[in-house]
């Protein structure tokens, strides 16, 4: 493991796969281990694309429910069950209702395979919003966002691991919350889905995020979820924006 924090960008793409990006998928990498943020529907190929051990990682957490960042994690389980065969334990973190939705998901997709013992110890966790989980040396707070997931919240996540912030928006509509996640992160991985403002709230504009970002102190920010006309302007815009296999050190 480095001695620093690392960042690496298995998948930042939207819903759609624009641009060819693989959907949302993010390791934290550090001295406790490998920690996965969101693990998108062909997340378990975007890790295989980019050489990467799926059996490194021993957390999982989801910022909310949609296929596009948690429709890979069937898929996953059943490869660590019968093809990698690990039998270090697994924990998997998210909002309220994460137990019955990853197991109602996997029945739909992959029917009659969700076990209730698995070969390897499958930790659910389920995390309330603004109440901070301690994760053996690591640190999670959620906060509830605007997004449309149903009965379902859509959270943003600030991780504190080594001495340093990694925050995520997730996907969501300007909510002030993004203060609280994003203030003295040394990287803040934020949602910019849209070059132009949209009639829809559930996602962030670059205008939107021009006007709100000068009030949030962090040291780095790097937009993702890039709809179609952000990656047609994204030279022009001006903030770092994400791309596949990127790594950053912290």
């Amino acid at each position: 493991m480095p001695n620093n924090v690392e960042l690496r960008v298995v998948g930042c793409g939207d819903a759609f796969g624009s641009g060819g990006q693989f959907q949302s998928c993010f390791l934290i990498n550090d001295l406790n281990g490998t920690l996965a943020v969101d693990f998108g529907a062909r997340s378990l190929i975007a890790l295989r694309a980019c050489g990467l051990d799926q059996q490194v990682i021993d957390q999982i957490v989801l910022t909310h429910f949609h296929e596009d960042h948690m429709g890979g994690l069937p898929f996953f389980l059943l490869d660590r069950e019968y093809v990698a065969r690990v039998d270090a334990p697994l924990r998997i973190m998210g909002p309220r209702g994460l137990a019955k939705r990853l197991q109602d998901m996997t029945e739909v997709m992959c029917p009659g395979v969700w076990k209730k013992t698995w070969r390897f110890h499958l930790d659910l966790i389920e995390i309330d919003p603004d109440r901070p989980v301690q994760v053996g040396d690591r640190c999670i707070l959620s906060k509830t966002v605007r997004h449309p997931t149903g009965p379902f919240e859509a959270t943003a996540l600030r991780v504190e691991t080594c001495g340093k912030v990694i925050a995520f928006s997730g996907d969501t509509g300007w909510v002030d919350a993004l203060y609280d996640i994003a203030a003295d992160s040394d990287l803040f991985v934020c949602e910019c889905f849209n070059y132009e403002e949209q009639p829809y709230g559930g996602h962030l504009s670059l205008p939107v995020l021009l006007s709100k970002l000068p009030d949030i102190q962090f040291r780095r920010i790097l937009l993702n979820h890039l709809g179609p006309e952000m990656l047609a302007n994204r030279m022009s815009a001006p903030f770092e924006t994400l791309a596949d296999g990127a790594i950053y050190a912290i």
